[in-house]
C-alpha cells in the first residue's frame, strides 16, 4: 500500500508534469481524495464566485455506461479515482433565487468565467495529486457525447462538463515531460508577434528528436504525411470541426444565447 507521501516541492511538479494513463489497482484513501479537492479550491477564482463542480464517480454502474459511450478510454474510466468536472453556473443562478433576484449575468462572460474557474481549479487538483505521488490524465474526450454524459450525471441547466480526470498511483514510471514550444514562441513583449515559422519548424524537429514523428490525425482526410510533425497535426486538427454539437448543447442548457444569424430549426 501506498503511505501519504511527503509532497514535492512545486516548481519541481510543474516542471515534471506527464499525464498518466496506466494505474496500480490500489484505491486512494478519504484523506488523500479530500486533501486533493481541497487543492482544487484554493485555485484563484472570478470574483469568488466558485464558479464549478466536481462529480466523482463511485457507481459501478454509471462507469458501465461510461465505458460503452467510450469503450477506448476504458483505462481512465476504470481509474480509481474518476472525477467529472463541471463549469457550474446553475448554483449561483440559484443563490440569486434565494435572494429574489433576477440572474442577469452576460452568458457568454457567464461561460467563460465558468471555465476558466473549473479549469484553474482542475489544474490545482492535478498538481496536488502529482506532488504526492499519485498519477493523472484529463479526458477532454467526454465531450463527444456531451448531452449522453449529461444526462447520465443528471446535470441541470447552466451546468456543462469540461473534462474528466482520471487519477491513481501510476502502474509506470511517468514518462519524460514531452518538449513545449520555445519559450519566444509564447512570450511576447508589449505588444503580439506573428508565430515565427522557424521556431515552430525547430520545435518539430525538437519533438521528433524526443518522441519520434507523431500519428498523423485524420489520415482518411488528409492522407500520410512526407514527414509527421506537431505542426502539421495541428493544422489537421484545426482544419476539422470537431464537436460540432457543443453549441447546440450549451444554448440547450441555458448557457449561451442562440445566434441571431442561425437559422430556425
Amino acid at each position: 500500500m501506498h503511505k501519504h507521501p511527503s509532497s514535492t516541492s512545486t516548481i519541481e511538479t510543474l516542471l515534471s508534469h506527464s499525464s498518466c494513463r496506466s494505474f496500480v489497482d490500489e484505491p486512494i484513501t478519504e484523506e488523500i481524495r479530500d486533501l486533493l479537492f481541497t487543492a482544487a479550491q484554493s485555485a484563484p477564482t472570478k470574483s469568488n464566485l466558485q464558479q464549478y463542480s466536481f462529480i466523482e464517480i463511485t457507481d459501478s454502474n454509471i462507469r458501465d455506461q461510461l465505458i460503452s459511450f467510450f469503450p477506448e478510454m476504458k483505462w481512465a474510466i476504470t481509474a480509481p479515482l474518476l472525477i467529472f468536472v463541471l463549469g457550474d453556473l446553475h448554483r449561483n443562478q440559484t443563490i440569486c433565487e434565494w435572494a429574489n433576484r433576477t440572474y442577469n449575468a452576460h452568458h457568454q462572460d457567464a461561460f467563460l468565467n465558468a471555465s476558466v474557474d473549473a479549469a484553474l481549479a482542475t489544474q490545482s487538483l492535478i498538481m496536488a495529486a502529482e506532488s504526492i505521488g499519485l498519477g493523472a490524465c484529463a479526458i477532454s474526450k467526454i465531450r463527444e457525447k456531451i448531452e449522453q454524459v449529461s444526462d447520465l450525471l443528471e446535470l441541470p441547466k447552466s451546468v456543462f462538463p469540461v473534462c474528466a480526470l482520471a487519477i491513481g498511483y501510476p502502474k509506470l514510471r511517468p514518462g519524460s515531460t514531452s518538449p513545449r514550444l520555445p519559450l519566444d514562441a509564447i512570450r511576447h513583449i508589449n505588444k503580439y508577434r506573428k508565430p515565427s515559422r522557424e521556431l515552430i519548424k525547430h520545435y518539430d524537429a525538437q519533438f521528433n528528436a524526443s518522441y519520434g514523428p507523431p500519428t498523423p490525425r485524420y489520415p482518411e482526410q488528409f492522407g500520410s504525411p512526407k514527414t509527421a510533425s506537431w505542426s502539421d497535426n495541428v493544422s489537421r486538427q484545426t482544419s476539422v470541426c470537431e464537436r460540432n454539437q457543443l453549441t447546440a448543447y450549451l444554448v440547450k442548457q441555458g448557457i449561451i444565447e442562440k445566434s441571431k444569424d442561425e437559422p430556425a430549426e
